[in-house]
């Protein structure tokens, strides 16, 4: 599926927590039988600790790290870990309830997965008051990027059965960029706004020499064909068509690509094809060709994720595009932009909708076990919210294994400056107890320039937040046309844009994609809207 690809090249270039999922029961410290599932709540008592398990998913968890601790004390708990892998999870998963011992909690089913297991009833449901009251930190994260109902895509029956879990990035990641020093080059002194200054300067990206090596052999601009959403986004928005995303107007569920602004913007890309603007191999580039091109000096013009348009210092850390562009360009820089505007005033970039799975659900059990249900919730705010806990997991204690350098970012002490001796510790290997909860803006105030963090904000502000809005919804009758109808449109917008096909077909192409299913589709997609989000 291109969404998910999309989603897995993105999130392959941001900081990624460690994932670790919990079952109920231990096999270790509380004494209980050895398998998940199996463990109390421990004895009654005011001095009694509450068991809770959690799986170690990639073999860094130390159960005696100074994080793992230091948790033991602040809530009077025992953990336990369950080694496995990320890919067994889901199959370990369905053997426990099949043999009905059903886990404390997993951890972000796909919704028709979510859907399934809480008409299973083996999911419990969560009592949102504790939720706010316990893990005011993360509700107040998903307002942020889900309005005031962060749980409206998990509610069900007016009930909700996870902690919805979002990857923030999404809602603004991709912008468009161009190269700054290309323009100066060339001649244009401020950043393209519209439709119209964009194709004047991918025109002189094209013709004009911006490389300066007397060969025309740069283009203005190239993409990867493999996913619709993101092919050319900027000039779709410039004419508020976003092809393959169910957007609202008016009260209504439309589909970008069926609308009269999708051949408006087809008429452009092909104009712009037609004059050698586009790289002609965008047709069969991949992920790695777009970057291959522009880090080789052919593209002038890229839509792509923001974070790697800015020094990685900024951000995340690393070697981003920047980074290396700058070291062979010392007049290198990218200009980025959220969209250009076209003839109505429009503009934006498709975008991903935060909610890309569900969330964490618990066990059924934990109905009537809410002192547990409460320790989970508390070691999962303190561990991906709380600054104390958060540092003693992913560094280890300051002044000891780690310190803040002059530019306030991270820096491990000798010898917790080699990877190896931080495994050994439990420490610095992006560790905590859910790897769910990603406030990015949070984590990478440890991994930021503190001189550079400005720049970050100011340039992810940018971001436009068109996006799909039923994505975290369950749509059987989409879920069954959406790869027909998703390859229809790749494939005829790509002859639209190289020619191969004339534009005088665009409704046929229309009608065609009702035909294949788009009608009962959308039929589904408006009764999923009414149900869930009308206002």
């Amino acid at each position: 599926m291109a969404k998910r690809n999309r989603l897995t090249i993105a999130m392959s270039l941001i900081l990624t927590a460690a994932l670790a999922t919990a079952c109920s029961g231990g096999n270790g410290n509380s004494g209980a039988e050895n398998k998940p599932g199996a463990s109390p709540s421990g004895t009654a008592g005011p001095e009694a600790k509450t068991a809770l398990t959690f799986w170690d998913l990639d073999g860094n968890a130390k159960a005696d790290s100074v994080g793992v601790a230091a948790l033991k004390g602040k809530f009077n708990i025992d953990v336990d870990f369950i080694s496995s892998t990320r890919e067994a999870m889901k199959e370990k998963l369905n053997l426990l309830i099949v043999s009905n011992d059903i886990p404390d909690w997993w951890k972000e089913p796909s919704f028709p997965d979510y859907d399934k297991l809480i008409q299973q009833d083996v999911a419990a449901a969560i009592p949102q008051e504790l939720v706010e009251q316990h893990m005011p930190k993360y509700v107040e994260w998903l307002k942020r990027y889900l309005g005031d109902d962060p749980f409206k895509y998990v509610r069900r029956d007016d009930k909700i059965y996870a902690l919805p879990v979002i990857w923030d990035l999404g809602t603004e990641g991709l912008q468009l960029a161009f190269r700054e020093d290309w323009m100066k080059k060339v001649g244009i002194t401020k950043t393209p706004e519209t439709i119209e200054e964009m194709e004047a300067a991918l025109t002189k990206f094209r013709n004009d020499d911006p490389d300066g090596n007397s060969k025309k052999d740069t283009y203005g601009i190239t993409a990867a064909s493999g996913d619709i959403e993101i092919m050319f986004s900027s000039v779709f928005g410039a004419f508020d068509a976003y092809p393959n995303i169910f957007r609202e107007k008016d009260g209504k569920i439309v589909r970008g690509e069926i609308q009269p602004g999708a051949k408006q913007a087809l008429e452009v890309l092909n104009r712009w094809y037609k004059n050698e603007l586009i790289d002609p191999e965008f047709v069969v580039n991949k992920a790695n060709n777009v970057e291959d091109k522009v880090l080789g000096d052919k593209i002038g013009s890229i839509e792509y994720y923001w974070w790697a348009l800015i020094p990685g210092n900024a951000f995340i850390g690393g070697q981003q595009w920047y980074d290396k562009l700058k070291a062979k360009h010392a007049d290198f820089s990218f200009a980025t932009v959220g969209g250009v505007k076209g003839p109505e005033g429009h503009s934006g970039i498709s975008q991903y909708n935060p909610a890309f799975a569900s969330g964490i659900m618990f066990g059924k059990q934990l109905e009537k076990d809410q002192e547990k249900l409460i320790k989970y919730m508390q070691v999962f705010e303190a561990t991906q919210f709380d600054p104390e806990s958060y540092e003693k997991l992913q560094f280890g204690i300051e002044g000891t294994h780690w310190k803040k350098s002059d530019k306030g970012m991270v820096e491990f002490i000798a010898p917790y400056d080699n990877e190896d001796e931080r495994k050994k510790a439990g420490i610095g290997n992006v560790y905590s107890m859910t790897g769910s909860f990603n406030d990015y803006d949070f984590q990478t105030s440890y991994t930021s320039d503190e001189s550079l963090r400005q720049l970050a904000t100011d340039t992810r502000a940018k971001g436009s937040r068109e996006m799909d809005i039923l994505a975290p919804f369950s749509k059987p009758v989409y879920n069954e046309t959406q790869d027909k109808l998703e390859q229809l449109t790749t494939t005829t917008f790509i002859d639209f844009i190289t020619g191969r096909k004339s534009l005088n077909e665009f409704d046929s192409f229309v009608e065609e994609w009702k035909k294949m299913g788009g009608d009962k589709v959308l039929e589904e997609a408006q009764k999923v809207y009414d149900e869930n989000l009308k206002p």
